[in-house]
C-alpha cells in the first residue's frame, strides 16, 4: 500500500503531481463509521496515484466534517493543514495562496440503502463547487449509476463549502482557496460500498483523470 503520512486525526498522501485531484473519507474510522469508505480512497489512491487524506479516528472523537468549533478544532487544523500540504506538493498555490488550477476535492461519504438510490451528488447547491464542474460531474456519475440524486437529502454539511469560499469568521483565520478548489460529496448507499466495491474504485479513479483532461 501506499505511503500515507499518519497523524493525530487523519493519515495524508501526496500522490502524482499531475492529478489536480484529492479523495477522502472523513467518516471511516470506527465507531460510527461509513463502511468501506476508506477502503475505497485506498482503492483509488493504489489505482491512479492520486492524493488523498483519510480520517484515523472516529467522528464520535472529532467530527471533521463540521464546521470548527471548541470540540473538533485541533482535528480540523490538521485536516485543513494537510489539504494545504497536498496543494503545495501540487505547486498549484498562486502568490495570494489562492489556486491557479481547477481542482476536484471528492468526498466520500455513505449511507443506508433505505433512501433508494445508488449514489448523491451534493455540492452545497452549488455554493462548494462551479457550475460548470458540478454539471459535468453530474454527467459523469449518470453515465455509471442508474439511481442518482442531487443535493437533495445529502447536498454536504456546510463545512464542505469553506475550502472554497473561507471561513473569516473564526479567530484561525481561514481565507479558502479560491472559485477553483471544487468540492463534491459522494454519497453511496451500503450496497454499492459493500458489494460493488470494485466497480465504484474504477469508475471515481476515471472520473478523477477525466477531471484533469477536461479542466486545463
Amino acid at each position: 500500500m501506499k505511503n500515507f503520512v499518519t497523524r493525530k486525526f487523519v493519515k495524508f498522501y501526496l500522490g502524482r503531481k499531475n492529478i489536480y485531484s484529492h479523495i477522502d473519507a472523513v467518516h471511516a474510522c470506527p465507531p460510527r463509521h461509513d463502511k468501506f469508505t476508506g477502503e475505497i480512497v485506498e482503492g483509488i489512491v493504489k489505482e491512479i496515484n492520486c492524493s488523498a487524506i483519510i480520517a484515523v479516528v472516529s467522528r464520535t472523537k472529532a467530527d471533521i466534517n463540521r464546521p470548527r468549533n471548541d470540540k473538533n478544532c485541533e482535528a480540523i487544523d490538521e485536516y485543513r493543514d494537510s489539504i494545504r500540504q497536498i496543494l503545495k506538493h501540487l505547486d498549484i498555490l498562486d502568490k495570494d495562496g489562492k489556486l491557479s488550477h481547477p481542482y476536484l476535492h471528492l468526498a466520500i461519504h455513505g449511507m443506508k440503502d433505505e433512501y433508494n438510490k445508488d449514489i448523491e451528488i451534493g455540492t452545497r447547491y452549488g455554493d462548494a463547487c462551479s457550475e460548470n464542474v458540478k454539471n459535468w460531474v453530474v454527467e459523469e456519475i449518470k453515465k455509471s449509476f442508474i439511481t442518482v440524486g442531487i443535493d437533495r437529502k445529502f447536498s454536504g454539511n456546510k463545512s464542505k463549502s469553506v475550502h472554497r469560499l473561507g471561513d473569516l469568521k473564526e479567530i484561525h483565520n481561514y481565507p479558502g482557496y479560491g472559485i477553483n478548489f471544487n468540492t463534491v460529496q459522494l454519497e453511496l448507499s451500503l450496497n454499492s460500498r459493500k458489494n460493488h466495491r470494485n466497480k465504484i474504485i474504477n469508475i471515481l479513479s476515471e472520473l478523477i483523470l477525466n477531471f484533469c483532461d477536461n479542466f486545463k
